[in-house]
């Protein structure tokens, strides 16, 4: 019993230590953001007062706009990807079909492929496509782009669902898009929550590819656009540190409205691949 609580404090410290060096840069972010140009000549990383709250103001009149195009692109994205890939995976959980284990093993091998290399093709083909300086240049490959693997985390969810659900369902006569709707859906809130904010926090951080295809300054996404506001003549620490805390605060209150169903489908054992 002893050694069992000297571990369980060693575990709880080294944690705390992990943590806090985890939490060490948003802190250092927070502390940079409101600092003059003087300010942070003479303490860079040290708390100075008065607090300029204005480089708030101005680094988001900067950014609302990436903003907005980031909130665009990740909003349709992921509506797009939820459907396709949940409607996918209660085919290949319900139905029957030829060649069925054949095509979902090769969804699975699209997994073992590196997103990298597939990024020169994906270029030439929303080019041929005329997609180039389009918002849905960046759209289109986000959502077909992570379909294989929420396809495997739904199917594997669908397969554990009752058999008696089903059936049940079926004896008062639903369809399988009544069955999908009114129960595979409600059933699996949890995990669906998990996959859509990892799907988010992937949308919203990406820099490769919207770099690549969005060609006009209108249409930057925030991570571009951030990057872009520091490379102004009239750089100023601050402001540029305001609009990276800003840029974080949507995917902050996303985490905390959504973290119980996050942990919840995180625990459910539906992605124990």
């Amino acid at each position: 019993m002893i050694h069992k609580r000297g571990y369980d404090i060693v575990g709880s410290v080294a944690l705390s230590i992990l943590a806090l060096l985890q939490l060490a840069p948003l802190a250092i972010v927070l502390l940079m953001s409101g600092k003059t140009q003087s300010q942070f000549a003479t303490k860079p990383l040290l708390l100075t007062l008065p607090f300029h709250f204005s480089n708030y103001l101005e680094a988001w009149l900067g950014i609302r706009g990436f903003m907005f195009n980031s909130l665009t692109i990740s909003v349709t994205t992921l509506l797009g990807d939820m459907l396709l890939s949940a409607t996918a995976a209660y085919v290949f959980a319900r139905y029957s079909f030829p060649l069925k284990n054949l095509l979902f093993n090769l969804l699975l091998a699209l997994l073992m492929i590196p997103g990298i290399t597939t990024l020169f093709p994906r270029y030439i083909l929303i080019r041929d496509l005329g997609l180039l300086g389009s918002l849905w240049g960046v759209i289109i490959p986000g959502v077909f782009g992570v379909i294989p693997f929420n396809v495997v985390v739904f199917r594997m969810y669908f397969e554990s669902l009752p058999e008696e659900i089903f059936e049940a369902a079926r004896l008062d006569g639903a369809g399988h898009v009544a069955v999908f709707s009114m129960i595979v859906v409600p059933l699996s809130w949890a995990i669906t929550s998990s996959l859509a904010i990892l799907g988010v926090l992937g949308t919203w951080n990406d820099y490769i590819w919207p770099l690549l295809v969005l060609n006009r300054d209108d249409l930057l996404t925030v991570s571009v656009g951030l990057v872009f506001l520091s490379t102004t003549r009239n750089l100023r620490i601050g402001v540029v540190m305001a609009g990276n805390v800003l840029a974080s605060l949507p995917l902050l209150v996303l985490f905390i409205f959504a973290m119980r169903t996050f942990i919840r489908g995180l625990t459910s054992g539906a992605l124990k691949l």
